[in-house]
């Protein structure tokens, strides 16, 4: 059984390696992503994959069994500009809500993804933010998903930083 993927904010496709080295069967069938080096890199680690472009600008997501969304941290992080992520703010980190409306498309259409991935920085559960992602919560409960939230450590991964990330799994 293979599992189709979509990687939405895919940069250089972490999340797909994340697969590949966890020996998962899968086809990422489309990811989305706009900076044109990223791209490149992503091509040649991964080989030329559907690439939709701009979230802002897709309509509709091809059927898929898991949807990664690594939305921009540019405005959430502590070294970024801390605008925060309200849905209408046109901040970066704001391009969350397209995944939201992304969603709603799919489920117009029966074909909500089984699963969902969710990378960004600690600070996207902090108390400064935590009314925009508990508003993100309680929107994927309302479409019947479970949420599974924990910040892990890379330094806790034998990898010689020490970077908390925000990992959650719906």
């Amino acid at each position: 059984n293979v599992l189709k993927v979509i990687e939405l904010f895919a940069g250089i496709g972490a999340q797909r390696q994340g697969l590949k080295e966890a020996n998962i069967n899968h086809d990422v069938v489309a990811i989305s992503e706009i900076d044109k080096y990223a791209i490149k890199v992503y091509e040649k680690l991964h080989g030329e994959t559907p690439n939709l472009g701009n979230i802002a600008k897709i309509e509709k997501l091809p059927k898929a069994d898991l949807w990664t969304y690594s939305f921009p941290c540019t405005d959430i992080s502590i070294s970024g500009r801390m605008l925060g992520f309200d849905k209408g703010s046109n901040t970066q980190s704001s391009l969350l809500w397209e995944v939201q409306r992304l969603l709603e498309v799919s489920n117009t259409y029966n074909e909500l993804p089984k699963y969902l991935l969710m990378e960004n920085v600690r600070n996207v559960v902090s108390k400064r933010f935590k009314s925009n992602f508990e508003e993100w919560l309680l929107f994927l409960e309302g479409l019947g998903y479970k949420n599974f939230y924990h910040i892990l450590n890379s330094k806790d991964s034998n990898i010689p930083q020490n970077i908390q990330t925000a990992f959650m799994l719906s």
